[in-house]
């Protein structure tokens, strides 16, 4: 009977340790995979490659109309089902808070092809965009993914049919250099943007 009760024991015990090193697995891997989403990367050294693009408005919009601004730069597409309208409607508020301050935001389709001038146009109104401050950009799609992997090191591709990029905001100081790398999706990230952004019009 001893022996019994002892093993019963050491089974429940073995149980518990299994269920506490599950939950701790669980927490440190949570917390790993969370990390790049709240933290922002200073990279001063980093300057945003040359482009020449076509806003909503029909008009040509290159990095060195964007020169001696301090900017906001995102990677979306109009017929996005999930993020995108989550960090048009967070990008919509830093307009918002920054109205009174020369800070300038830019949107590149990732989906060019139907996100034409017009598409464009009408998705920035839905969003209250004010054309003299934030520029929705559209172009030869191949060379939108290399700018975001190359100059902004943000993802964007195709898998299938389905369209990825990246969800986080880039913030370009006014010599063109990136500042830093920010998750739309994370308070902290964007509490983040918010003081990197008053920190750069102090200058």
């Amino acid at each position: 009977m001893i022996v019994k009760k002892l093993d019963r024991s050491t089974w429940i015990w073995v149980a518990l340790g299994v269920i506490i090193l599950g939950i701790a697995g669980a927490t440190l891997w949570s917390a790993y995979d969370t990390k790049p989403e709240v933290t922002a990367t200073k990279e001063t050294s980093v300057r945003v490659p040359d482009f020449s693009l076509t806003n909503q408005q029909g008009k040509p919009l290159a990095l060195s109309d964007m020169m001696g601004k301090i900017w906001v730069a995102d990677f979306i597409f109009t017929n996005c089902p999930t993020i995108c309208p989550a960090m048009t409607a967070e990008m919509a508020r830093l307009q918002s808070e920054f109205v009174a301050e020369p800070v300038y935001f830019v949107s590149f389709s990732v989906d060019p092809a139907r996100d034409t001038s017009e598409v464009l146009s009408r998705y920035a109104k839905e969003y209250g965009a004010d054309d003299r401050r934030w520029h929705f950009l559209t172009g030869e799609k191949e060379g939108i993914y290399e700018l975001a992997k190359d100059g902004f090191s943000l993802a964007a591709g195709h898998k299938g049919s389905e369209i990825l990029h990246s969800t986080r905001f880039v913030l370009v100081a006014s010599d063109g250099q990136i500042y830093g790398h920010y998750d739309s999706r994370s308070q902290p990230a964007m509490l983040r943007l918010r003081r990197d952004i008053k920190t750069l019009l102090q200058k």
